[in-house]
């Protein structure tokens, strides 16, 4: 008799293990979608983000976190929202224009938080230190400030790191640096070792502003707290202070420049009032900017072209402050044959 072709139809499809497994059929095709669309963003990121090629950091507890040495950063592509212009830095970890030996002399060194940084939409040529510096005959400038870096962070490394490479010192720092404290790198989105895909670069700053907003509101939870903001404010300042006795001690020049917030040079809002107080408590010589600045520029629409966001610069306004300061060390520091 002849075999039943149903049944031969049966036994054929018995072989078929795509139609017996039809769940894990479609798995299986489903993360070979995924793997091939996460390949093709990873690849998208690198080659025209610069993710997955941040600046790298190192860190102690002395001083927090700062730019390793010997870094290039180059931008690419047209989305490079973090990583948007050049950055490198020098035998030292400074945004510099070149190396720097190990004699301080001619040499003045910028710290400050990421203000005097510049981020990396600004390059290195472009920010206020080395604008300040082409105001000074003969003189190397180097730049050492970091993002989110406070007062303790720039006394860390000058005074229990001993780092002082320079013959003039120069922090440029926001009143808020005095209530941050000692920044340490486990609360920003830094990398000590190259990320292995760019999408954990992404992943890194995604989950460091979600983790960001559970402490972000920190200081109004101390805002009628005075008393507890006024032994913060206190501590900065002391340590300032302490910094700046120390380098005079050294025989190094320093120089303290308060710089303003878009509020303050666009909006009018007065000074921080604790901070002024504190500064006079402890006679540290310091440089409010935001007077020079509005007599520099009074039209109020040409100064809020200056602003990136509340405080940190675009290009006009790094020319604006480099100026300032420029001029302000030129008066004070002799010209000096190259």
């Amino acid at each position: 008799m002849a075999k039943n072709p149903l049944g031969l139809q049966r036994g054929g499809n018995s072989d078929n293990w795509f139609a017996l497994h039809p769940v894990s059929t479609i798995s299986v095709l489903l993360s070979i979608a995924l793997l091939s669309c996460l390949l093709i963003f990873e690849l998208f990121l690198r080659t025209f983000s610069g993710l997955g090629n941040p600046p790298l950091y190192e860190i102690s507890p002395l001083f927090g976190y700062r730019l390793k040495p010997s870094q290039v950063i180059e931008p690419r592509g047209a989305v490079s929202f973090l990583y948007g212009a050049r950055l490198t830095t020098n035998n030292l970890g400074l945004r510099a224009a070149g190396e720097w030996d190990s004699n301080p002399a001619g040499k003045i060194l910028f710290l400050g938080d990421s203000v005097t940084y510049g981020g990396q939409y600004i390059a290195d040529s472009q920010l206020f230190s080395s604008l300040a510096g082409s105001r000074l005959q003969g003189w190397q400038v180097g730049n050492g400030a970091n993002n989110a870096w406070g007062i303790e962070n720039i006394v860390g490394l000058i005074k229990d790191y001993d780092f002082l490479p320079a013959e003039v010192v120069v922090t440029c720092v926001i009143e808020g640096d005095f209530y941050r404290g000692l920044t340490r790198a486990s609360s920003m989105p830094l990398w000590t070792k190259r990320p292995v895909f760019a999408l954990q670069d992404l992943a890194m700053h995604f989950t460091w502003r979600v983790n960001k907003s559970r402490y972000d509101i920190w200081a109004d939870q101390l805002t009628n707290n005075k008393d507890h903001l006024y032994k913060i404010v206190d501590r900065a300042a002391r340590q300032l202070k302490e910094v700046d006795d120390y380098l005079k001690q050294k025989q190094i020049r320093h120089f303290v420049f308060i710089l303003p917030t878009q509020s303050q040079t666009v909006d009018g809002e007065s000074p921080d009032n604790l901070v002024e107080q504190m500064l006079q408590k402890y006679e540290i010589n310091a440089e409010y900017l935001l007077e020079e600045l509005i007599q520099l520029e009074p039209d109020r629409n040409r100064r809020l072209q200056w602003y990136h966001d509340e405080a940190h610069l675009e290009l006009a306004g790094h020319q604006a402050y480099g100026r300032l300061i420029g001029d302000t060390l030129a008066k004070a520091l002799p010209e000096r044959l190259k």
